[in-house]
């Protein structure tokens, strides 16, 4: 039997009263607010990080909120190629410039603030970039 038929077996309106329960018994606002505290954490040390490593070479966009972190690039550096060198080392960038309709774009990549991992990759590879 697959994981889905088992999962699929029960009716919903048993997982819409564990979900109701949840938040009715106001566990979801505490991980919320759990949440938002680690995020919040989380964004500040990399964006701490990007300034340290990074300087000028980069203007971080939104710094404030979300688990997003745009992050574009001032010298003419193309996140199309970052983004292709990261994913040769199994680390995966959005490319901001890809999300635009015209050809006014900004290059740059969309970080997500969780994720530490390509600090390692990312002042080496723009560095390299530069050259």
């Amino acid at each position: 039997m697959s994981v889905r038929l088992i999962i699929n077996i029960g009716p919903p309106a048993f997982f819409q009263n564990v979900i109701a329960d949840f938040m009715n018994e106001e566990h979801f606002a505490r991980h919320l607010r759990r949440m938002r505290y680690l995020y919040r954490e989380q964004r500040s040390a990399l964006v701490n990080r990007i300034a340290e490593d990074l300087g000028s070479m980069v203007e971080v966009l939104g710094s404030e909120s979300g688990m997003h972190l745009p992050v574009v690039f001032t010298h003419g550096i193309s996140d199309l190629e970052i983004a292709e060198r990261a994913a040769r080392q199994n680390l995966w960038l959005w490319p901001l410039s890809r999300y635009y309709a015209d050809k006014a774009s900004r290059s740059g990549l969309a970080l997500v603030s969780a994720v530490h991992e390509w600090m390692k990759f990312l002042p080496r590879s723009i560095n390299s970039a530069n050259c």
